[in-house]
């Protein structure tokens, strides 16, 4: 009965996982432009040797060129023939399986510290509400999974010295055809190699086999991951990635997005970092390697919110030793009996939770269509409606946008940017042109002359709430006309282009475009309770639509959210000196 009822409970918080990854939408921007590359080797039976996507990509090769257009292609492949017999429901369906199976890794692994499964689920549960948060489709997804499976079988070689450590390598070589995660994978195993390395100059006379083993292992997974076409490139690469990243929201602190409220805090990150310095106190009991993997991957964590799901990979293990340690302290020994006692009412009550769990997940998933994220994410809308016409003068595109645009457009239109961020001067040109602002001597207004832009195809706000500049100057100039706008997208066009008909067609009054800002601040408030951005943006847009009264509600709401903001404070105050000057004029 009580392996029955463990086996239960932990059953129906696996369904429970699978059925809310399936009830994810397709939000990634960079899906597309790797499903469009997988498009493009499948038909053309190669990798691609230049740029096909973008009209602002160079001839001359890079390593950076060599490891985006050459360093994903099983991945991308794997994507589109997914896609090809299946459309977005495989795709749903195969990011469900791959989280699912990386979840139920790190529970096995939890399983081998002697805890309980229950304890195990609880720690799961941990990594899951981070996970969700970082299930777009996209190559990571292999490295999650690899990386989890690495782990794994460093821990069996530890404790059990299993020979199944050799599969590594090759799993590593796989990777290396997938995505430049591989590199974690090799920083994992150089973790334990270390620790080894330590462990047999203090203690000579122990360990050499494992320390020859994990030797092996580390040379040959390094030589196997030169197998792909990327070669070396990536190792000359990774320490300029930062000129490619800066400003990107995955990539920057992860306290300091808390700290500015860009994103809600995480706890379940925050109490697996407590626990962690916990370790400190049971360094000896731990063990080096599991010391030197939480400092490791903790400093990782606070660097980039990106490698916050490799933490909580290497730590949920970790602190179930952490758990078992701690229920050996005297002070908790009552405890820890007591818990024993009752663990299968315990693992009772928890499946039950988790069947209650999936059978209100149930009804909402009856009702769910696999599709992309077409009110946050996807330009789905307004690709159809690009694909209708046909432009003369090249389009500037949001640089999330790009991947999806590439996917819908090419090869009719190409992009301006996309995720991929090819050349560093194209990414810098991007930055002046959407901040309107001047960089090295270059207006933005230099750029649109340089590339005959002649459309303009963006979001309204930035990823964390403010409008972007480009996308005010717009609504400013007379030149540029609105032609199409809806819940997440705006396109402008540009008179005396040579687009007389289709602005004669399509013409908007620009208040409609004021729609799209509110519909997009409103909807993102309410997603994320904690950021000002987005009601700062309401505010300003209702108080130029002259909508005094709801401006204030904005303002107010926004106050709230942030009591010290210097922004909020000079709206109000603005606000009340409009109010006070109308009861005068009365």
């Amino acid at each position: 009965m009580a392996g029955i009822t463990k086996y239960l409970m932990v059953l129906s918080f696996f369904l429970f996982f699978f059925i809310y990854f399936l009830q994810i939408h397709v939000y990634n921007n960079d899906f597309w432009w790797h499903l469009a590359s997988g498009k493009y080797i499948a038909e053309h039976h190669s990798l691609p040797q230049a740029d096909p996507f973008s009209y602002t990509t160079h001839a001359s090769p890079s390593n950076r060129k060599t490891i985006i257009l050459k360093g994903y292609w099983l991945a991308q492949v794997i994507f589109y023939e997914v896609f090809s017999l299946w459309n977005l429901k495989g795709i749903i369906i195969l990011r469900s399986l791959l989280m699912l199976l990386f979840l139920f890794v790190i529970f096995l692994n939890i399983r081998k510290q002697n805890v309980s499964h229950l304890t195990a689920i609880i720690l799961i549960a941990g990594v899951f509400s981070v996970a969700i948060t970082t299930g777009g489709v996209r190559p990571q997804l292999f490295t999650f999974l690899i990386f989890s499976i690495v782990f794994y079988l460093l821990e069996d070689f530890r404790m059990n010295r299993s020979k199944k450590v050799f599969l590594i390598p090759l799993l590593v070589m796989v990777l290396s055809n997938m995505h430049p995660g591989y590199i974690v994978c090799l920083l994992l195993i150089s973790i334990y190699l270390s620790a080894q390395v330590i462990l047999f100059f203090i203690k000579r006379d122990s360990g050499y086999a494992t320390l020859r083993g994990l030797l092996a292992v580390w040379v040959l997974s390094i030589l196997f991951s030169i197998f792909n076409p990327a070669g070396l490139d990536i190792f000359k690469e990774i320490f300029s990635i930062g000129h490619y990243t800066k400003g990107i929201v995955e990539f920057m602190p992860t306290f300091s997005l808390y700290a500015k409220k860009i994103i809600p805090v995480n706890y379940a990150y925050v109490i697996f970092l407590f626990f962690s310095l916990l370790s400190l106190r049971y360094f000896r009991k731990i063990g080096l390697v599991h010391i030197l993997l939480l400092i490791v991957f903790s400093i990782m964590s606070f660097v980039s919110i990106r490698y916050v799901i490799f933490y909580m990979c290497i730590a949920a293990p970790i602190i179930a030793r952490i758990i078992v340690i701690l229920g050996e302290e005297r002070i908790f020994n009552r405890l820890t009996g007591v818990l024993k006692k009752r663990e299968t009412f315990l693992c009772l009550v928890s499946g039950v939770i988790g069947i209650s769990l999936v059978f209100n997940a149930i009804p909402s998933f009856a009702r769910y269509e696999f599709k992309e994220d077409e009110s946050f994410a996807v330009p789905k809308a307004a690709a159809d409606f690009l694909s209708k016409i046909k432009i003369r003068g090249n389009m500037f595109n949001e640089y999330g946008f790009g991947g999806y645009l590439i996917w819908r457009l090419y090869p009719d239109k190409k992009v301006f940017i996309d995720g991929r961020a090819l050349e560093l001067d194209a990414l810098n040109e991007y930055n002046t042109f959407a901040s309107v602002s001047a960089g090295q001597n270059r207006s933005w207004e230099d750029i649109l002359k340089k590339y005959d832009i002649s459309c303009i195809v963006m979001p309204p706000l930035l990823p964390y709430g403010k409008i972007y500049p480009i996308v005010e100057k717009l609504f400013e100039m007379d030149d540029w006309v609105l032609i199409y706008s809806d819940q997440l997208s705006l396109i402008f066009l540009r008179e005396n282009s040579g687009n007389s008909s289709i602005l004669e067609k399509f013409a908007e009054n620009k208040e409609e475009g004021f729609n799209t800002i509110i519909t997009q601040a409103s909807a993102r408030a309410l997603r994320n309770k904690r950021n000002p951005y987005y009601l700062i943006t309401l505010g300003k847009v209702f108080f130029k639509m002259g909508r005094i009264d709801d401006s204030e509600k904005a303002f107010l709401m926004a106050s709230e959210r942030a009591p010290d903001n210097a922004v909020v404070k000079e709206w109000l105050q603005k606000l009340r000196e409009n109010k006070t000057e109308r009861i005068k004029g009365r």
